[in-house]
């Protein structure tokens, strides 16, 4: 594996962690959170320059059905995670308060309703280049002894992994969020911090497989 490959999954995994955390506005405290939206913006920049060769070749060669569906997928993405950014900046209160920018409800509903959003198509990124993934753990797991036990291990977890995501996803009323434009994520502040991120990481593994899952049987078609 190239150290520019190693690099990419890397910066991958941290806007992924970085994203999750972010979700986290009621424990973490509003200062935390928008020094998590910056760090954000800047590796989204990062990452987007790390992949340059993509926007060079985006209208050249012939486009597949899996070529069009990750290209409509990740300019999705573009989109939504610049009007995260721009709406988290424009009500900034501490960190750019110097600023003295407007912000509003509306800059907040938009804002809450793309952290949604982009929590699911962040998931169907990483679920369209999953044979990328999957070989950088097979690679690591190879000579440790489990690879024999590893798919069966996987299927375990993968189960378990659902039920959890759709226990997360009505119990956080995902639905309504996605559709109705909250400026809120309420969270029960005497529930344990950790059911809260163990929660969001479901969601997000739920959606992986959902994608995943849904792209493969709608390929044999």
């Amino acid at each position: 594996m190239s150290r520019e490959l190693q690099a990419r999954i890397g910066l991958d995994l941290i806007m992924t962690i970085i994203l999750l955390c972010g979700f986290a506005y009621r424990i973490i405290g509003d200062l935390a959170h928008e020094w998590i939206g910056i760090a954000l913006c800047v590796l989204f920049i990062t990452h987007n320059v790390l992949n340059w060769r993509w926007y060079r070749n985006i209208f050249n060669g012939h486009y597949t059905a899996r070529r069009i569906v990750i290209a409509v997928i990740n300019l999705l993405l573009i989109v939504i995670i610049t009007v995260l950014i721009i709406t988290g900046l424009l009500h900034s209160r501490t960190v750019l308060a110097v600023l003295h920018l407007s912000g509003g409800m509306l800059l907040r509903q938009i804002h809450t309703t793309t952290a949604y959003w982009s929590l699911i198509l962040v998931a169907a990124h990483i679920g369209l280049h999953w044979e990328i993934i999957s070989s950088v753990v097979q690679k690591m797991t190879e000579f440790t002894g489990v690879s024999r036990i590893r798919s069966s291990i996987l299927r375990v977890f993968t189960v378990l992994l659902i039920i959890y995501g759709l226990w997360a996803f009505w119990d956080r009323d995902m639905a309504a969020k996605l559709f109705q434009g909250h400026s809120f994520d309420f969270w029960n502040p005497e529930s344990p911090a950790i059911l809260f991120f163990t929660s969001n990481l479901a969601l997000l593994g739920l959606y992986v497989v959902g994608t995943r899952s849904l792209f493969k049987l709608t390929m044999k078609f």
